[in-house]
């Protein structure tokens, strides 16, 4: 559980700094608006995915700690209802988001935490 909650750990810090360099080059660059808030808007659907799943996955570490902790499920639906939520409001709204910003963000944490996972078990 120690070598998954470092990789975790990693995940999260190296996806905070990807949002905060997009955020910059947000500011920096008026001329990519949108493709950029739309890249903002897919890291933060990302970000939360990770979150449940970061939650789910610990719970099931504790049950095989306590097996009185139970799991309430893997989180899938939540997951769905938050890449649901982010495309609905990439398609409601096709002024402020591309939906290629919004796939290639949704993305990132799930490739960022793949990478970190996989270099854990080596």
């Amino acid at each position: 559980m120690e070598t998954f909650s470092l990789a975790m750990r990693r995940t999260f810090r190296y996806t905070f700094i990807g949002i905060a360099i997009t955020a910059i080059l947000w500011a920096l660059l008026p001329g990519y608006h949108l493709f950029l808030q739309s890249l903002l808007l897919g890291m933060v659907g990302s970000l939360l995915n990770g979150l449940i799943l970061l939650s789910k996955t610990w719970r099931v570490g504790k049950m095989g700690e306590d097996p009185s902790v139970r799991p309430r499920g893997t989180g899938m639906t939540s997951r769905l209802a938050t890449v649901a939520i982010v495309v609905f409001l990439t398609i409601r709204y096709p002024q402020l988001f591309t939906l290629s910003g919004v796939l290639i963000g949704l993305f990132l944490f799930q490739a960022v935490g793949s990478y970190f996972v996989y270099r854990s078990l080596k």
